[in-house]
């Protein structure tokens, strides 16, 4: 007797429909999970038989979602994601906190201003990618990351400056267009790396990309060396950092980041949850230097 498998929806397919609806884009969810625009197809394609509708419709270059889908499969990757955890570190005290590579430096000069709230937390440290898995998977109650370009951001959200630094060699060469600019970005699929290409895309910038790395350490100590250019915090130069004394601006214009934090709510009151953005919100633009202040470090103003 021949056996019958019956088409059913995994929670793969769930996912990969949730990324179309929070990007409005089959080529933006594709970037987001680090997979291929027909694979999202593919997973789009199955959704809409088992259901029996589709999930989206054209008009124009726009995407719309019918919203009453959208909600169902919200609540089912949510039930998921609340199942996954169940039994999971029960009588764990501190919420965990998951913070991006790049804003991890932030935390070192900044955790004494948590006062009373620093002994309710903890932190993990990763990139944009891993947290997100981990946030799936209930390993942190929360995560404050970098948001894909063309990605609906939550409520809690911030812009973030980076400015492309590297050495004077470098800059002077650029200033004589002689050949293209190497670079050190993250990864292709991070939001990170999606943003910076985009960005030289957009200006026309020759460049070689040298390596990918998605720890900021590792980029300053590229750019330091005199190796490659790469996207870093405006708060390397507030004089903290002397490795980067000989380094200036090399191309003009800022990238702007758009960072978020999402937490579980059902661990996470409000109120808590805006302490924690507003301290690292607070942060960034504390360590962030004025435009003027840096402008003093500029190739363009040497």
């Amino acid at each position: 007797m021949g056996m019958h498998k019956q088409d059913g929806l995994s929670f793969a397919t769930l996912r990969a429909a949730e990324a179309v609806i929070d990007t409005r884009s089959l080529t933006g969810a594709a970037q987001k999970l680090g997979i291929s625009q027909p694979a999202v197809s593919m997973h789009l394609g199955r959704l809409e038989k088992a259901i029996g509708t589709p999930l989206i419709k054209k008009l124009g270059n726009r995407i719309i979602v019918k919203e009453e889908i959208s909600g169902l499969i919200r609540q089912m990757l949510d039930l998921e994601r609340r199942l996954r955890t169940v039994g999971y570190e029960k009588n764990l005290a501190k919420l965990k906190i998951g913070v991006c590579t790049y804003c991890a430096p932030l935390l070192l000069g900044g955790l004494g201003r948590l006062n009373k709230l620093k002994e309710q937390v903890s932190w993990r440290i990763a990139d944009s990618k891993r947290l997100e898995e981990m946030y799936d998977c209930g390993q942190v109650d929360a995560m404050f990351k970098a948001l894909y370009p063309s990605e609906m951001g939550p409520d809690l959200a911030t812009q973030y400056t980076l400015r492309w630094i590297g050495s004077r060699e470098i800059a002077e060469q650029s200033k004589r267009n002689t050949g293209a600019i190497p670079v050190v970005l993250t990864n292709a699929q991070s939001p990170l790396g999606m943003a910076a290409r985009e960005w030289l895309r957009q200006r026309e910038v020759a460049y070689e990309v040298l390596g990918e790395v998605d720890d900021i350490a590792t980029a300053m100590k590229l750019v330091s060396s005199g190796i490659a250019v790469s996207p870093l915090p405006s708060f390397v130069f507030d004089g903290q950092i002397s490795r980067l004394d000989d380094c200036v601006e090399v191309m003009p214009g800022s990238l702007d980041m758009r960072y978020g934090m999402f937490f579980d709510d059902k661990r996470f009151n409000l109120r808590l949850g805006l302490d924690i953005f507003e301290f690292l919100q607070g942060e960034m633009h504390r360590m962030s230097p004025p435009l003027a202040a840096f402008q003093r470090h500029s190739i363009t103003h040497q």
